[in-house]
């Protein structure tokens, strides 16, 4: 096999990561798993068979090229072997990168894909915006829920979750902020996260919900109209 297809190999490994890390909502649950068998009860067994072909072909593809490289460091080829010396080292300073901030590639991808569901949040925040509930009821959008705390609510647990996407993405609870932010909490295959909406001259921050839960900002993004995605870590 000539040295240019153990590169083009080498490489396809290392961007089918990249591209995986950014459009599969599970990627991130699977490499954050502790243990082979948490991680196929939680994202199937043909995902992490797939995770585990690519690993080791990018593995066996970079022995290989090692091989390679002391092989020409050995001929009368020095320059080839400084200049292979050098792709590999940039090739594992990309690898360290994508370990270090997979994360990060996968949040960008999930902004991302929020971003074209900007309607169908809209359509569930709209009529709450415009007439948030005083008590536990039924909405068209929403369904049942019920409102806390009572007498003055900012929290409604919904009953049946309304679904966002196709890929399994719920709504399982919305807060409203006295500044008029709504905050629908997201569960699901792509949940785990809130979306956002907030008025003018707001942003998301920490905050203590209606049912005396705490949750302490991570991250967000603006995904348009208004609308951020974000990430709270429980206090």
């Amino acid at each position: 096999m000539s040295i240019r297809t153990i590169w083009a190999i080498h490489f396809t490994t290392l961007i089918a990561l990249i591209i995986w890390s950014a459009t599969d909502p599970a990627f991130e649950t699977m490499v954050q798993m502790h243990s082979l068998a948490d991680a196929t009860s939680h994202v199937g067994l043909v995902r992490i068979a797939g995770f585990l072909f690519v690993v080791l072909l990018a593995v066996g593809s970079l022995i290989v090229l090692f091989m390679r490289l002391l092989g020409l460091a050995h001929s009368t080829a020095k320059h080839r072997s400084v200049r292979q010396l050098v792709a590999i080292t940039t090739v594992i300073a990309l690898w360290f990168s994508l370990a270090i901030h997979h994360d990060s590639i996968s949040w960008q991808g999930k902004r991302v894909r929020f971003a074209s569901r900007i309607d169908v949040l809209e359509s569930i925040a709209s009529p709450l915006r415009a007439n948030w509930p005083e008590r536990d009821g039924e909405l068209s959008a929403i369904g049942p829920f019920m409102a806390y705390p009572f007498g003055n609510p900012t929290t409604l647990v919904l009953l049946q979750a309304p679904r966002i996407t196709s890929q399994s993405v719920y709504v399982s609870a919305i807060e409203r902020c006295p500044c008029g932010a709504i905050k629908l909490q997201l569960t699901g295959t792509d949940g785990g996260d809130w979306a956002e909406w907030h008025p003018p001259q707001s942003h998301p921050s920490s905050f203590v919900g209606g049912l005396s839960d705490p949750h302490e900002l991570r991250a967000s993004a603006p995904i348009g109209g208004g609308w951020y995605l974000v990430r709270y870590q429980a206090s």
